[in-house]
């Protein structure tokens, strides 16, 4: 009987028909959340990526406009660009031109609200944490405290809504990615 017992072990000890198969349960949880991490920067990135495309559209259609000349074209121009801007029911932007017009877009309307500024003159506009201050009206070609002149600009910025699986550990801050430009019509 002891014979046969020892024999059994002997067989056991060489089989490894099972063993594959633990293996592969004690790293197939190591490798999903692996997946998972990259799954979840990359449609992190995606969105990151489509919307800057977007404002990159918009962007090159507005230097290709002229500047505006008044508050009325002003507003023309900021509800074209917010128009051209629209995306998803979670995607909002904002567009101000020369501080005379901003058009913004909630995700399912659009508005226009003219501003204080004169859209004919020019403004050496800084980016601050809190946004963009305008300043003062310039005269054109005025240098600005940053060295470069004054101009007439436009202000594009657009969010998009992103969930994270893995909240913190993407490029992204809460649960939205956002993306801002300014740029010089003249």
């Amino acid at each position: 009987m002891t014979w046969l017992c020892v024999r059994s072990m002997r067989k056991l000890q060489r089989n490894e028909s099972g063993s594959v198969a633990v293996e592969f349960a004690l790293v197939a949880p190591i490798l999903m959340f692996v997946l998972a991490g990259v799954i979840d920067i990359g449609s992190a990135t995606y969105a990151k990526l489509s919307l800057d495309a977007r404002l990159t559209a918009v962007a090159e259609y507005a230097l290709n406009q002229p500047a505006p000349g008044d508050q009325e074209a002003a507003a023309a121009m900021a509800e074209k660009l917010v128009t051209l801007m629209q995306g998803g029911a979670t995607d909002t932007a904002e567009v101000v031109v020369n501080n005379g017009a901003s058009a913004t877009w909630d995700g399912s309307t659009s508005s226009v609200t003219l501003l204080s500024g004169d859209a004919a003159l020019c403004y050496c506009p800084v980016r601050s944490e809190s946004g963009i201050e305008w300043g003062g009206a310039e005269s054109c070609g005025t240098p600005c405290a940053s060295g470069d002149s004054s101009g007439q600009f436009v202000q594009i910025s657009a969010t998009t809504r992103h969930v994270t699986i893995f909240p913190g550990y993407a490029f992204i801050e809460g649960d939205s990615v956002k993306t801002q430009t300014m740029l010089r019509l003249q």
